[in-house]
């Protein structure tokens, strides 16, 4: 126990080393000998991606042009089969003559039923007997 003690009283005893920084010195970088660096030619990703939707907006500037395109040719479709449809239309409303239709002739003759003879409804009970 005793060496115990001894141990943590001199652990906890402060002894500084000695400044030897100071007195050295001071720190100067060496060259070395190989050759200098050689600036190798580079691609910014900036570049590359600004390249890249160069193209892109390229082909979907194509897109949207064939498809304006596909679209007004549906548009002068349409219009014509309307401009078609129109013209039957008015063909088939022009008036056209009907001819007249013969039909057997009808022989007007005389009746053979004997005409009736009127006489007056009896419609109420009081005079019957």
């Amino acid at each position: 126990m005793a060496k115990q003690e001894q141990k943590r009283e001199e652990a906890a005893v402060f002894k500084a080393r000695p400044n030897n920084v100071t007195h050295k010195e001071p720190f100067q970088p060496k060259k070395e000998l190989r050759a200098p660096v050689v600036v190798e030619a580079f691609a910014l990703s900036t570049e590359r991606r600004a390249n890249e939707r160069q193209e892109f907006e390229r082909l979907a500037s194509e897109k949207e042009a064939l498809r304006m395109l596909m679209e007004e040719q549906q548009r002068q479709v349409v219009e014509q089969r309307e401009r078609d449809e129109i013209n039957r239309m008015r063909h088939d409303q022009v008036h056209a003559a009907q001819p007249i239709r013969h039909y057997k002739p009808v022989a007007v003759k005389k009746s053979e039923v004997p005409l009736t003879i009127p006489h007056s409804p009896n419609f109420s009970d009081r005079f019957r007997l």
